[in-house]
């Protein structure tokens, strides 16, 4: 984004744990427009962002990564959720949806998600 160099458009911000995949791929399409119709990013302020080392497109990078990312998320007291945890959200989705005749049912709070995860 050309006044917040290395931040990219995120339509779950926007929208948070719903729909399918068409919807939110729809909305995808959508916010990204819109950011290049207002000119919030631009092809051009990605490349400089690439150039500039503000991103990154290769693991080379002399940033922190992921130690770094677990770093902050400590420091600011975020729960992270392993992919073991992760699994237990995504059988019970599966298990709510089949209750409903549906292929899963979205748990949208993080309440019922940590209940779930922390089993």
């Amino acid at each position: 984004m050309a006044d917040f160099p290395g931040i990219v458009p995120n339509v779950k911000g926007r929208r948070g744990p719903t729909g399918i995949i068409a919807t939110n791929l729809y909305y995808a399409k959508e916010t990204v427009s819109g950011c290049l119709q207002f000119h919030i990013i631009s092809v051009a302020s990605i490349s400089e962002d690439l150039e500039k080392g503000v991103l990154t497109s290769t693991s080379t990078s002399s940033k922190p990564g992921r130690e770094g990312l677990l770093q902050l998320l400590d420091s600011r007291n975020v729960r992270v959720v392993p992919f073991s945890d992760w699994e237990k959200i995504d059988t019970e989705e599966k298990r709510l949806g089949r209750l409903r005749n549906k292929q899963r049912e979205k748990l949208t709070t993080c309440e019922e998600l940590q209940e779930v995860a922390m089993k």
